[in-house]
């Protein structure tokens, strides 16, 4: 009921006009504030520290005056970020490790909760999804099956697809379901929606058209967009979301990115922390509306965002600021000996290895791949065992693992430091 709820005000929200926005933002933002102020110990502190009286906070005018929060410290001072009454608004702990291989844990809370899928769902609309619709996802899922590559939803017509388990047999299963069910939307990480159509060319087989794709889970480049286009013949739909729940940003049907500014508060800023609106580009932060348990107020996502400054209300008729392009960090992808392909599928294996501060998964054989990690001083073998585990649980037991405790990541070609290099040849456009 409470994500009908839900749903029903996002539906409405999404036709304000632009002051609407603006007056429901600094209203979420006073609340959410004096709550942190009254109840949240890191926030207790750190605004008496700043001298920042809860009570003449204006809302968007005065964020620039709190800190922002970057992962590392939410990472080793979660507990002080507990809301010391947030058993009255639900405590579901949740964890991401994300492109970065840091491994944090926090709380999402009851309203959270259904505030992020019913805002899903209105996601989804604007790309063609409605309930009912026969959709396929492929993402990452466990099923009661250990050995299931799929399951079937028939009450809702979804099917969804395993995409730890994606390789050549599986990958000719599901065209051949594709075939037979002939779905509307399809769903997924791009990645995997990508190489499901390599596997297809290599056994000389096309694929039945999809009306249209929503990518979510990793960055969806110009290129990628363009290769799934042509091999769907179908229109693709960027969604952008992560675990802390402070930012969501989707396309409707124009396939304009609109910022879901009424889920959250999002600033653009430069390496400096001041604002960049104006320049239109910089670093994405966040703060959330509705996690009362857990606040994260102006949280550093880590992603970088090109804003639109020079375009008028979409199309769509929707007031909600527009992103031209997000520069999120890009990985490579492994190969298992048994022919799996893996992409951002991995990043959640190091989210129960205590004392790891970064990660990175290097593949120099198909049978065998290094770890880099930096890691703190709580770091030990049990740590190492666990990360170990969850990397078992995607790449199966015929890989060779080994790890490396260093003082820096190691580079890919453009300079950057993703969580996935492959050394043997498997770059993703």
């Amino acid at each position: 009921m409470r994500v009908f709820r839900r749903y029903m005000f996002f539906l409405s929200s999404q036709r304000w006009d632009r002051k609407k926005i603006d007056q429901y933002q600094d209203r979420q933002l006073i609340k959410i504030v004096r709550h942190a102020a009254k109840h949240v110990p890191y926030y207790r502190n750190l605004f008496k520290e700043i001298n920042l009286d809860p009570h003449k906070f204006r809302g968007r005018k005065d964020m620039h005056e709190i800190p922002m929060l970057d992962k590392q410290t939410l990472r080793i001072r979660k507990n002080e970020f507990i809301a010391d009454n947030a058993s009255c608004y639900g405590v579901n702990w949740d964890s991401t490790s994300g492109s970065t291989g840091t491994p944090l844990h926090f709380i999402v809370d009851h309203l959270t909760k259904a505030s992020k899928l019913a805002v899903v769902l209105r996601s989804y609309q604007w790309a063609g999804y409605m309930p009912g619709k026969k959709t396929f996802s492929i993402q990452s899922y466990t099923f009661d099956d250990p050995n299931a590559f799929s399951k079937h939803y028939p009450l809702v017509n979804l099917w969804r697809f395993d995409a730890k388990k994606l390789k050549k047999d599986t990958a000719l299963e599901l065209l051949d379901t594709i075939d037979r069910v002939r779905p509307s939307v399809f769903i997924g990480y791009p990645f995997s929606i990508f190489m499901l159509t390599r596997f297809s060319e290599k056994a000389g087989r096309s694929i039945r058209p999809i009306r249209s794709i929503v990518t979510a889970g990793e960055t969806l480049s110009e290129r990628r967009r363009e290769l799934l286009e042509a091999s769907y013949q179908s229109k693709v739909y960027d969604f952008f979301s992560h675990h802390e729940n402070v930012a969501v940003i989707t396309e409707c049907k124009y396939q304009t990115r609109h910022i879901c500014e009424d889920f959250g508060y999002n600033e653009i800023v430069d390496a400096s922390g001041k604002d960049a609106a104006e320049k239109k580009a910089g670093e994405l932060v966040g703060t959330g509306f509705y996690n009362y348990a857990m606040p994260l107020i102006r949280y550093r996502i880590g992603d970088q965002v090109i804003l639109d400054n020079d375009s008028d209300v979409c199309k769509c008729g929707r007031h909600f600021r527009i992103v031209k392009e997000i520069v999120g960090r890009q990985n490579d992808y492994l190969e298992t000996p048994d022919g799996r392909l893996l992409g951002n599928v991995l990043e959640h294996s190091v989210d129960n290895a205590r004392g790891v501060m970064l990660s990175q998964c290097v593949q120099d054989a198909v049978d065998h791949i290094y770890v880099n990690l930096i890691v703190e001083k709580d770091f030990n073998k049990d740590s190492e065992r666990e990360f170990e585990k969850g990397l078992r649980k995607r790449l199966g037991d015929e890989i060779k693992i080994d790890f490396r405790v260093v003082s820096q990541l190691e580079r890919s070609k453009s300079g950057k430091t993703p969580f996935i290099i492959s050394k043997i040849g498997h770059e993703y456009v």
